[in-house]
């Protein structure tokens, strides 16, 4: 096994082009870190190509994949690689996950039928926070939710802060980013879906007196400082709000979805 000392080495260098979505995209590999991101990584099958490890985290290296290369190396070589207030020691390189994580271009190349977990589907719009993003799909995965349904705005799910705040929900939970989140919404519609926009204003209902109809409900959420666009809005089914106390004006992108989607479970599972 290859020990690494030198902060110069080509792989080291390779792999720190990785903070920027440009390089993460050409490449189709990201980057990850911490003991608890690379056991489940290990867990879920992940397809890992670079396993880097200090000397104190050289025993959680045994049964690693074989097609993963595994490098020491020395604590200054280390502090390069992380960008972590407190490293761990092991930093992980793997592939996209394409089977999880679809793209589509075209509003019908993707197969709403096929259920995982059957909670429905979730729609965020423009929700550009890589730390919200990953809550969001942290509670998705927790809350059964077959697919979220992303704009093509959002952050990028490949992006560290996502991973980080997701706890390894980007390796498990399925998401759709699509070119146009208008079109994809309408044919959702279309399918049997009643979408439902969070909206806080008097036109919107509670979520808790939302009724499941067609195929299910599927509620949406939008940018953290703007909401849900107009466009977006007047294609939906209805509106629908969280009720909240009157000194309160509004929650974080991330907690509204989480009651959504707890709610949207309820809904969409008869519970």
């Amino acid at each position: 096994m290859e020990t690494i000392t030198s902060r110069s080495n080509r792989t080291i260098i390779e792999c720190l082009k990785l903070r920027d979505k440009k390089s993460r995209d050409r490449t189709g590999l990201f980057y990850f870190e911490g003991i608890k991101l690379f056991r489940e990584a290990v867990d879920c099958g992940l397809p890992l190509k670079y396993v880097f490890f200090t000397d104190g985290c050289k025993d959680l290296i045994c049964g690693l994949p074989a097609e993963a290369e595994a490098f020491e190396v020395t604590d200054s070589v280390y502090e390069k690689l992380s960008d972590e207030k407190s490293p761990q020691g092991i930093f992980c390189v793997a592939e996209h996950i394409d089977k999880l994580h679809k793209y589509a271009t075209i509003y019908n190349n993707v197969d709403l039928s096929k259920k995982n977990f059957g909670s429905g589907y979730f729609i965020v719009n423009s929700v550009r926070d890589p730390g919200n993003l990953g809550t969001i799909l942290r509670t998705a995965l927790a809350m059964g939710i077959d697919s979220v349904i992303m704009s093509d705005d959002c952050a990028d799910i490949y992006n560290p802060k996502t991973v980080r705040a997701g706890m390894g929900a980007v390796f498990k939970q399925p998401t759709v980013r699509v070119k146009d989140i208008n079109d994809y919404s309408s044919f959702m519609s279309d399918d049997g879906y009643k979408i439902y926009a969070a909206v806080l204003d008097d036109n919107s209902i509670s979520v808790y007196d939302v009724k499941r109809s067609g195929k299910g409900v599927c509620f949406a959420v939008g940018n953290e400082g703007h909401g849900l666009p107009e466009s977006f809005v007047e294609a939906c089914s209805g509106n629908v709000k969280i009720p909240m106390e009157d000194n309160c004006e509004s929650m974080n992108a991330a907690v509204a979805a989480s009651i959504l989607m707890w709610e949207q479970r309820k809904i969409n599972r008869n519970i």
